[in-house]
Parts: structure tokens; C-alpha cells; sequence
């Protein structure tokens, strides 16, 4: 059976693949930062088929933990088919009232924890000839959103990668593509690192927070578009760079971002096949 390895399970986009990647027939390394804390469909899931999913620790910008989890991963079960990082935080707030410690945690987390988790896969991958590697974007990754600069551009940085890997790697019979969802109600803006705008930007940003805040209210809580997005980027023979889900929240931003200021248009296409 494959075997997908999957970050940030303890809730959200990360839970839902975990137990839909198990259901599929995969045996599942579920990682979060605290196993123990697990939420119950996972918990329960594991008691029920332990030969199934793992729950594992794993904060993916500790580099001895990231380490730890590809070899504990390959001891249990002897391969990596599939390998979906998910786990992310967000950011809201000015850019000059962002510290550079907090972009810092923002590219460890969002790109750097990633790309490490890749690069300690890939040797194993490339060996057996085959590997599919996910990398959970956003939406975010093409928007030019005021008061979200270090999100944005986290997400941006991992989209690039994603298709400057894919190239590289797809001649080993290893591909790398992007789950690229919109807003949904998940845990992401609880665990937000949000500035307070200084008093420059108070105004723009209370407005753009006001209707970010409202556009967020709207997200839909079904996740499953996300989800099957995930399961068609690991299983498609001839799989997509990028895999939207819930995008169409685009054409709403751009009325918002124009109130906050005059903008160029996005020009998003998120279509774009490998």
C-alpha cells in the first residue's frame, strides 16, 4: 500500500486529507506539533487501524524533527509515496510594522520547513523511481493583498519552487504540484501572527480588516473541494502544476482591495497546467 506523509493534521485541511488519504487505501503519517492533542476522528481512526495512520510529532521548523520524521517514516513503513505539506500560518498587518523575526517565522514555516521536508524525501523518491510531492499554497500565493505582504509572499516563494522543482524532478519520475485553495473556515485565522497597525496605516488597515473580516465570516465550511484537490494531485497520472480550490473568492477580493486603494488589476490565471 502508499504511503502519504501529510503535515499540519491537527486540524483543518491537514485532518481532512489525513482521513481521506486513510479511507483511499494509504497508510498515513499524520503530523502535528502535539500528537497527544490530536482531535478525535484521527485519534479514533488510529486506535481502530494502527497499521493504517500514525500520529506523529513534527513541528516543521525544527530541522532534527524533520529529520526524525522522514526516517521514522521509511523504519515503519519502507517508503514515501506521498508527501503533502500543509501546515502554514498566517499574517496580517502592515509591513513596516512587521519585524523581521515575524517574516522570519513566517518563510520557516510556510517555505523553508517545506523545502527541507523535500529535499529529505526526494533522494528516497528519486531512488525508487516514483513520488509525488504536495505543496498547500493558497490563493494568496498570486495576490498582491496590502497588509498581508509576508503571507502573501511566503506563499508566493513555495509556488515557485513548487514549479521550478517539478521540472527538475519529473524526469526521476517524481512530480511536484500545488493545492491552491481560497478561503475556507479552518483554524488559520485563530493562530494568525497579527499586527496592530501603527497609526499611519490604522485607517487602510481597519478598512481592509473590516471586509477581510466579513469575506472570512462568508468562507464556506465544507472543505472537501480541498480536499479532493488533493487527492487528484497525488493520483493523476498526468497531474495539473496547480490544483485550485474554492479560487472563485478572487473576483470578490478585488472590490475590497480597491476600496483600501487603487490597485492594478490581478491578472490571475490559475489554470496553468505542467
Amino acid at each position: 500500500m502508499a504511503v502519504a506523509l501529510i503535515t499540519g493534521c491537527s486540524s483543518g485541511f491537514g485532518e481532512a486529507m489525513a482521513l481521506a488519504f486513510a479511507d483511499r487505501g494509504y497508510r498515513v503519517v499524520a503530523t502535528m506539533r502535539r500528537p497527544e492533542a490530536a482531535p478525535d476522528s484521527l485519534r479514533n481512526l488510529a486506535a481502530a487501524r494502527p497499521d493504517a495512520i500514525v500520529l506523529a510529532a513534527l513541528d516543521v521548523t525544527d530541522a532534527a524533527m524533520r529529520n526524525a520524521i522522514i526516517e521514522q517514516t521509511l523504519a515503519r513503513f519502507g517508503q514515501i509515496d506521498v508527501l503533502i505539506n500543509n501546515a502554514g500560518v498566517g499574517a496580517r498587518g502592515a509591513f513596516e510594522d512587521i519585524p523581521e523575526s515575524q517574516f522570519r517565522t513566517m518563510f520557516e514555516t510556510n517555505l523553508f520547513g517545506p523545502l527541507d521536508l523535500i529535499r529529505l524525501a526526494l533522494p528516497h523518491m528519486r531512488a525508487r523511481g516514483t513520488g509525488r510531492i504536495i505543496n498547500v499554497t493558497s490563493v494568496a500565493a498570486f495576490m498582491k493583498t496590502p497588509f498581508m505582504s509576508a503571507y502573501c509572499a511566503s506563499k508566493h516563494a513555495l509556488d515557485a519552487a513548487t514549479a521550478a522543482l517539478n521540472i527538475e524532478t519529473r524526469s526521476f519520475g517524481v512530480r511536484v504540484v500545488s493545492v491552491m485553495p481560497g478561503p475556507f473556515k479552518t483554524a488559520l485565522p485563530q493562530k494568525s501572527l497579527d499586527r496592530e497597525a501603527s497609526a499611519p496605516y490604522a485607517a487602510a488597515a481597519a478598512q481592509f480588516n473590516t471586509n477581510f473580516d466579513g469575506l472570512e465570516a462568508r468562507a464556506p465550511d465544507d472543505i472537501s473541494p480541498v480536499v479532493a484537490a488533493a487527492l487528484a494531485a497525488a493520483t493523476d497520472p498526468e497531474p495539473q502544476l496547480r490544483y485550485p480550490a474554492g479560487t472563485e473568492v478572487v473576483h470578490i477580493l478585488q472590490p475590497i482591495l480597491q476600496a483600501v486603494a487603487p490597485m492594478e488589476k490581478i491578472g490571475l490565471h490559475l489554470t496553468g497546467q505542467a
